[in-house]
């Protein structure tokens, strides 16, 4: 009895790791059903538009898929389009960057210092459960410039996000470490980039990875409010201008966006942390 209990034991990792199957075949096999994922919601979605389905939703007002499709390609080839996401892709890209340089410090010191939890991080749980567009008057009067008001709305939603998880990674660093460092010679400073940073790095990669869908959603909440260019001006335009296409293209282009910003810092977290 005892050896085929130990026998189903050993075999259930057997089969994990065959369904966990990094390989050629498995890559593959992936690949076809995000394809066939894809082609099924484009058929739902072009039956109920051709059924005029308009319960519980009016998916009948919606262009059909192929419409859409064919708008997209040749919106491909013009420059309004690429100067739209260029525009977004670089506020947000400097609202990640401002919000890397001041919430990591900040989630280190609120979470290794009690003062710092009791006073800085408690004022900035006040304004931490605020929507992204309630953010906008107040940025208005902030700032001179519309470009300005922009960027901090977009700064605003990656903040949060990367504090959180530096903070809690912060607490979470075993004391072990910081004492073996400390035997070794390491001081105060220097531990943080030997031990706290290195430590904190998976929880800092997903609070960057949260960072930036929230960053898109602020640029493009601001852009739609207060912007004159980037995708979202160029979707509320859209929609104003009763262009259902163009305006699900922005749509889409913004997905697409957030998507490719998700997978370029799942990339550069196996980069930098090979041991994980």
């Amino acid at each position: 009895m005892a050896i085929r209990e130990e026998s189903a034991v050993l075999a259930v990792p057997a089969e994990t790791g065959a369904f966990r199957s990094t390989g050629v075949p498995g890559r593959k096999r992936s690949f076809a059903l995000r394809v066939l994922a894809i082609l099924g919601f484009l058929l739902l979605w072009h039956l109920a538009v051709q059924a005029n389905v308009t319960w519980p939703l009016q998916l009948g007002n919606l262009p059909k898929p192929g419409d859409v499709l064919a708008a997209w390609a040749k919106s491909l080839g013009q420059s309004a389009y690429y100067a739209d996401v260029g525009v977004s892709c670089r506020r947000v890209l400097i609202g990640i960057a401002l919000g890397l340089v001041t919430a990591v410090p900040l989630g280190l010191w609120s979470g290794l210092s009690r003062t710092a939890a009791d006073t800085l991080f408690t004022n900035l749980e006040l304004f931490r459960p605020i929507p992204l567009i309630a953010y906008l008057p107040v940025a208005m009067l902030l700032f001179r410039s519309i470009e300005s008001s922009i960027l901090f709305i977009t700064y605003i939603g990656a903040f949060f996000p990367i504090l959180i998880s530096s903070r809690d990674a912060a607490k979470r660093v075993p004391p072990s470490l910081v004492q073996a460092a400390r035997i070794l010679g390491c001081g105060p400073f220097r531990a943080l980039w030997r031990v706290y940073l290195p430590a904190m790095a998976p929880e800092i990669f997903t609070g960057l990875s949260v960072g930036i869908g929230a960053s898109w959603m602020g640029v493009i909440t601001a852009e739609m409010m207060s912007g004159q260019l980037g995708i979202g001006y160029s979707t509320w335009s859209a929609y104003h201008l009763m262009d259902y296409k163009q305006s699900m293209i922005g749509m889409f282009t913004i997905g697409a966006l957030g998507f490719g910003s998700s997978a370029l810092v799942r990339v550069i977290q196996h980069r930098v942390l090979r041991w994980m």
